[in-house]
Formats: C-alpha cells, structure tokens, sequence
C-alpha cells in the first residue's frame, strides 16, 4: 500500500469512529418506557434521564397507534428542567383507546443554539 493511500485510509478511519462517538451522544436525555394497558385504556408510563449537561424545560409528545399505524391520540405533557444526572418520572393521562398497537415518544427541548 502506498503512503498515501494509507495516510487516507487512517483519515477516513478517524472521521468515522468520530461520527460514530457523536451520534451515542446525541440525545442527552434518555427515554425508557412502556405502555400500561388495562382492558381498553392505556397509558405511557417511563422515566428521563439526563446523562448530558443541565437542560431547559423537556415536553413530552406521546403518540398512539393503531394496527394500520394510523396516529389515534396524541398527549403532551411539560415537565421541569432536568439537572445534570438527574432523573424524573412520567405518565401520560389514562385514556380510553380501544385498539392501540403502539405508540411513539418525541422530546422537545425548546430552540437549538441556531434558533429552530
């Protein structure tokens, strides 16, 4: 091989282990959650975690689907700003949702540094 080759190869090696260690901290706060079913009403139980720096207001957007993958009912809820290793419990109100398959969870942190 020659140098050259190499020196790229080394180069290319690099940006991508850089990429790949981005991408585990892109999302500070980590989700874990499950869908409490009780006959035909559900909800989203779960907690926060923030493994990253301090962080501003966190909403909570639960989503509800059925078998189609249709969205069937959407709940947001606002919780208070996560500290720096700091975890907090949620639960989406309990509704009456025959038919739920699944359902998705996004995080809103408010604005990025670039305004959007």
């Amino acid at each position: 091989m020659k140098k050259g080759a190499a020196v790229v190869l080394i180069v290319a090696a690099g940006f991508i282990l850089y990429v790949f260690f981005s991408l585990l901290n892109a999302e500070p706060v980590k989700v874990t959650s499950e869908l409490d079913r009780s006959g035909n009403s559900v909800s989203v139980q779960g907690e926060l975690s923030n493994a990253g720096d301090a962080s501003g207001p966190v909403t909570v957007e639960v989503r509800y689907y059925n078998d189609a993958g249709a969205t069937i009912a959407r709940d947001t809820l606002s919780l208070h700003a996560l500290a720096k290793g700091a975890s907090e419990q949620f639960q989406s109100p309990r509704r009456i949702l025959p038919g739920v398959a699944s359902y998705s969870i996004y995080l809103n942190h408010g604005r990025n540094p670039y305004g959007n």
